[in-house]
């Protein structure tokens, strides 16, 4: 095999493109439940898990407005982004009870109960 200089980066290695090849060891039923949720959106496993991930590194792509305050309620909470990110799915569960499920989905988009 030829001779592969490092490259010379940032010093930071998680700044760069470069794909990284790791493994996991992860229960078979989660892999299933990733395997046909990426089936559905389409992708391949790979791309499927580093769409999630990178989703919950970015807080999914909102505008830094947005970021901002979820990053101060977040660090207010005391919460690690897991944490928060549940907490997060509760506090919209409670509103889904109280209101029903779609209620703030656009005009014509909800579906009559």
């Amino acid at each position: 095999m030829p001779y592969r200089p490092k490259s010379k980066g940032p010093s930071d290695p998680f700044s760069s493109t470069e794909k990284l090849m790791q493994t996991f060891r992860l229960p078979r039923e989660l892999v299933t439940f990733l395997k046909a949720e990426a089936d559905r959106g389409g992708r391949d496993l790979t791309a499927h898990v580093t769409v999630w991930l990178e989703g919950l590194r970015t807080w999914f792509g909102l505008p830094a407005a947005a970021t901002a305050l979820l990053e101060a309620d977040r660090e207010a909470l005391g919460m690690n982004r897991f944490d928060y990110v549940l907490h997060t799915f509760f506090q919209r569960s409670l509103e889904l009870r109280e209101k029903g499920p779609g209620f703030d989905a656009p005009s014509g988009a909800r579906k009559r109960r």
